[in-house]
């Protein structure tokens, strides 16, 4: 089962272009991630803009994220450095879903959300 929730945006941000994007917490909300290193909480399915401050977030299970690189079926994946996805390139990196499908930058895949893991130390 997909667990898709609402969860208000860091104040003032617009994430209305963000759909398919990883989302990470910040101290007053949620944002769009922009390092490998960043603690993903799961995928934009609907980013909401600066005035609504509210978007639905895919924190588990399966959903679509826009490959920023190559995304390998049966691989993990992380955050790109603009919030997109791509194979996990190891040490450092956030690992949080599992790719379903393959796919270049720029493509939609399906993606399992699974949560983060720090795969090295």
């Amino acid at each position: 089962m997909d667990h898709i929730v609402n969860m208000a945006n860091k104040a003032a941000t617009d994430l209305s272009g963000k759909d398919g994007y990883c989302a990470e917490y910040d101290t007053t909300g949620i944002d769009s991630c922009d390092a490998i290193t960043d603690q993903v909480i799961g995928v934009i399915t609907k980013g909401g803009d600066a005035t609504e401050l509210i978007s639905e977030v895919c924190v588990f299970g399966e959903c679509r994220a826009i490959a920023g690189g190559t995304v390998t079926a049966g691989k993990y994946v992380t955050s790109h450095t603009d919030g997109t996805v791509i194979d996990s390139a190891g040490a450092a990196c956030q690992e949080f879903a599992l790719a379903l499908e393959s796919g270049v930058a720029g493509d939609w895949v399906r993606i399992f959300v699974l949560g983060s893991i720090k795969t090295h130390s």
